[in-house]
């Protein structure tokens, strides 16, 4: 049967240009330069957010004032739309306008709003094929972009709730004679597609409620870096492609309306040539640049292993974490790709060890919102008929979530993991004394923690006390340098009971 629509749809490319994983050596079947996507006047190509920030290329440019090369391979492709994730104002207000306004694809977001109007943002377009099907396509972005990026980043923008404004969207695209109605949704599944088991009880996911309550025929979501090579809730087909360029999806519509979808793979890792390799080239001068020396060695374990007992990269970045802000104590996760390093620090180590454009909070906590966040960490594991801890489904469905698993520095504590969930902090100390729910004390996170995000909305509640808006990777660079050989002596401040 002909199809009367093809779509080619990324997201979260977090600025993945080169075959290059960049923790590895060698070339890997990822990166948008691989991609091809071959069009018609039948065909779209389309991205859901967060493609300017999360790599050290994109890291390099931004730093050294250099336009970002996602518009060239973007323009290359010939995108036609995308909208916005919350990463992509990670770099400010004027590097992303400057972005977008020479990206010739059209950015929807029809609940983000910008009182300067700087950004050509449209909430929504209809798009008519050769053959004549009316496309109409509205972009959202999660409103949780505030609890996670940088106040001056965010300034004059309004970001609301993506359902109402998703909502008027409709009614103008069906007024305007819309034959066929696209989501494209920077947020995920609340749910699992398959079984209906609840995932997330927030509303920073609200891919199956746009479903229920709209007429959508296909929702492309993202954010979540889950891969959801086709799935449905109620009548809407959905699609989520995972993250880092690592994959694409086609979508294809028939005659009758039914969409079919699958996930693939880049065939040929791109080789750069010309002004790209130079750029590759120089790329890599930067990043393995030594920029300090540690006195312990940190080889990446299983990642319940390290969880059970600790990790030299976690004494890291709990002591930078201490030393930048003054706190007592301080939490920090490990992100899901780890990369090791010996003795001598490398910038490629530090930023694939540390991705994220986040900056540091100083929360006032009491000793009850403390058990709480352990308990949440402790919540990580599950049991197995071995009587041995492996990392729960919570963590791993429907994309791998590691990162939410946070090591603590300044407490001494027990996690007893006979004991159900919720209820396996056995014990808590600080400077040899108990801590009582009463208690308070200074408690140190990076950002995207302190807006509550991983199942740690309890912090929300808790005050502010300071805040140091440098860049955490730019901490930890000089933290290393001001320190050489820094010290990472051993904490071993909790302990785990399996059986």
């Amino acid at each position: 049967m002909k199809n009367r629509l093809t779509i080619y749809y990324t997201s979260d490319i977090h600025g993945y240009l080169y075959a290059d994983d960049f923790c590895n050596p060698g070339p890997c079947r990822r990166g948008l330069y691989s991609m091809h996507f071959p069009k018609d006047g039948n065909t779209l190509v389309i991205d859901g957010g967060d493609f300017l920030q999360g790599t050290p290329l994109t890291d390099y440019c931004a730093k050294h004032g250099t336009a970002s090369p996602l518009i060239g391979a973007m323009n290359e492709r010939e995108y036609d739309f995308l909208t916005l994730g919350n990463h992509d104002f990670s770099y400010g207000r004027k590097y992303l306008a400057d972005t977008l306004n020479a990206i010739r694809a059209e950015c929807l977001c029809a609940n983000i709003d910008d009182a300067r109007g700087e950004l050509p943002l449209f909430p929504w377009k209809i798009k008519t094929m050769e053959n004549g099907l009316r496309v109409g396509i509205v972009g959202l972005c999660t409103d949780w972009v505030p609890r996670w990026e940088k106040p001056e980043n965010l300034k004059d923008f309004s970001f609301l709730p993506p359902l109402e404004r998703a909502r008027e969207a409709v009614r103008q695209m069906r007024a305007a004679g819309a034959d066929v109605l696209i989501g494209l949704y920077h947020g995920g599944t609340e749910r699992d597609l398959a079984t209906g088991r609840v995932l997330t009880e927030t509303d920073e996911h609200i891919a199956c409620r746009l479903c229920e309550e709209l007429p959508f025929d296909l929702l492309l979501t993202a954010h979540q870096h889950a891969e959801i090579p086709y799935g449905r809730w109620g009548k809407t087909h959905i699609v989520q492609v995972g993250s880092n360029a690592a994959k694409y999806a086609l979508i294809t519509m028939d005659e009758t309306g039914r969409f079919s979808s699958e996930l693939r793979e880049p065939e040929t890792p791109y080789v750069p040539t010309g002004e790209r390799l130079e750029t590759y080239k120089a790329l890599g001068r930067y990043l393995d640049t030594c920029v300090g020396r540690v006195t312990r060695p940190f080889i990446p374990g299983e990642k319940a292993d390290m969880a059970l007992h600790g990790s030299v990269l976690a004494d890291l970045l709990n002591a930078v974490q201490k030393e930048a802000t003054g706190a007592a104590l301080s939490c920090t996760g490990l992100p899901n790709t780890l990369r090791p390093f010996g003795e001598e620090v490398t910038l490629r180590d530090i930023m694939v060890n540390y991705p994220y454009a986040n900056t540091l909070v100083v929360r006032l906590i009491t000793g009850e919102i403390l058990k709480k966040a352990l308990e949440r960490s402790a919540s990580y594991f599950s049991m197995g008929p071995d009587g041995k801890a492996r990392v729960s489904e919570e963590f791993l469905v429907p994309c791998e979530r590691h990162f939410n698993y946070d090591y603590f520095s300044g407490v001494q504590y027990v996690f007893d993991l006979r004991r159900p969930v919720g209820d396996r902090v056995t014990e808590m100390n600080v400077n040899g004394k108990t801590v009582r729910p009463e208690d308070t004390f200074e408690l140190v996170m990076n950002s995207f923690r302190s807006g509550g995000a991983g199942g740690f909305e309890f912090y929300l509640n808790c005050p502010v006390i300071r805040e140091n808006r440098s860049d955490f990777s730019t901490l930890i660079l000089e933290y290393l340098q001001r320190h050489s050989p820094a010290e990472l002596p051993e904490e071993n401040n909790y302990r785990c009971i399996e059986s």
